[in-house]
């Protein structure tokens, strides 16, 4: 019988772009999930917990799977979902990707608007996303991912997109499938969702939370990847020059830097194939009043004085800093380091920028007052350059 033993029942998202086969791998499961009987619920993302809850109180089935839209950000659909009296749960974030069109579709710097997929969003703004940022935010946000039409390519480029898809989320599970036929045991029940492990699966935040000197070696693999530091900010129009450039081979890049123009608010940088943004990250700690410091967060206060530079009392770096995380494709690490180390300024020049003297062709920063939000893995999302 059905959920015989009461307990809440698991729900499984799938995303992916559209046309990469999300329909075809839920029709095979729906046809081949043996004695399960699974739910299948569709809708705005504002709809999706009640439409969930009122399937699991009907109390005839044993899973739900969700078929998000093919613009859906997973992440904002496990932040939205939130269940009635313990009966469901989130058990699986499934992201189905096409083996033939994904290099395609990462390399593009097509909005979405252009390939008439730019729907406007609740709030009545315009999705001003690319392809390549929906496609990575579904990669990186995710506990599996389905290959799909693994029969339209050869065996080195799926073994190539393999190594690529590690990469950006060393934490996913890999399964290749051929017109969306995957068992059932593989994406409903897994009991693989974790918040906090899902959403700090992805491999450039990976790399920046490791020790510095435990990186993994890449040397049996064209893919590989590095994270630039530094404690002296760069010159913004050195810095500008390089972001307007090509960036061949380079998959990812994500971080925040340190602008000698701007000491106060932190930059967030974010690249995906032929997309890059860049906008505001938050106040650096040493650019505040240390009574504006939150108090009785040991955690907190132990991450600040981790990132600290000199004495605890000397304000003038702090924890402002450059960290990036770089992935790519036989990525020459010298040849980038060096690129990264020519913006910084001199000391002549960092004079002058706290005198004022300096140009910065940057953006606006707009945040608001009371702002402090010190999580820099979140890019601004006001910037126009998008593309290389």
């Amino acid at each position: 019988m059905p959920n015989a033993m009461n307990q809440p029942l698991p729900v499984t998202v799938l995303a992916g772009l559209p046309g990469v086969g999300k329909t075809t791998l839920l029709d095979h499961l729906l046809a081949h999930h043996a004695d399960t009987s699974i739910a299948v619920v569709r809708g705005r993302i504002d709809d999706l917990s009640s439409e969930i809850n009122n399937a699991a109180a009907e109390g005839r089935f044993d899973a739900i799977v969700v078929e998000a839209s093919g613009t859906d950000d997973p992440q904002v659909i496990a932040e939205s979902l939130v269940f009635d009296n313990d009966i469901a749960h989130l058990d699986t974030i499934v992201t189905v990707v096409d083996a033939e069109s994904f290099s395609r579709d990462y390399a593009s710097t097509d909005a979405l608007s252009e390939r008439g997929l730019g729907n406007d969003e609740p709030s009545g703004e315009q999705d001003d996303r690319t392809v390549v940022e929906v496609l990575i935010a579904q990669i990186e946000f995710c506990d599996v991912i389905v290959i799909n039409k693994t029969d339209l390519v050869d065996t080195d480029t799926l073994a190539k997109l393999r190594r690529i898809l590690h990469a950006l989320n060393p934490r996913a599970e890999l399964i290749d499938a051929h017109q969306g036929a995957v068992p059932a045991s593989d994406l409903v029940n897994t009991d693989r969702f974790d918040f906090d492990a899902t959403s700090s699966a992805p491999g450039w935040l990976a790399m920046l939370n490791a020790d510095p000197d435990a990186l993994p070696e890449s040397a049996d693999s064209d893919i590989g990847g590095f994270v630039y530091r530094a404690r002296r900010p760069f010159h913004p129009e050195r810095l500008w020059a390089l972001v307007h450039q090509e960036w061949p081979g380079v998959l990812r890049c994500k971080g925040f830097f340190w602008l000698a123009t701007r000491s106060d608010i932190g930059g967030s940088l974010s690249q995906a194939g032929g997309a890059l943004r860049h906008g505001p990250a938050g106040m650096w700690w040493a650019a505040q009043e240390r009574s504006e410091w939150p108090t009785g967060d040991a955690e907190l206060e132990a991450e600040i004085a981790a990132d600290w530079y000199g004495d605890a009392d000397d304000m003038a770096i702090g924890d402002r800093r450059q960290e990036l995380a770089m992935i790519g494709t036989g990525l020459d690490e010298s040849h980038w380091r060096a690129a990264f180390g020519a913006c910084l300024v001199t000391d002549e020049e960092w004079k002058q920028a706290s005198e004022g003297g300096l140009a910065d062709p940057f953006p606006s920063w707009e945040m608001d007052e009371d702002d402090h939000d010190h999580d820099h893995h979140d890019h601004g999302d006001d910037c126009d350059c998008r593309a290389h």
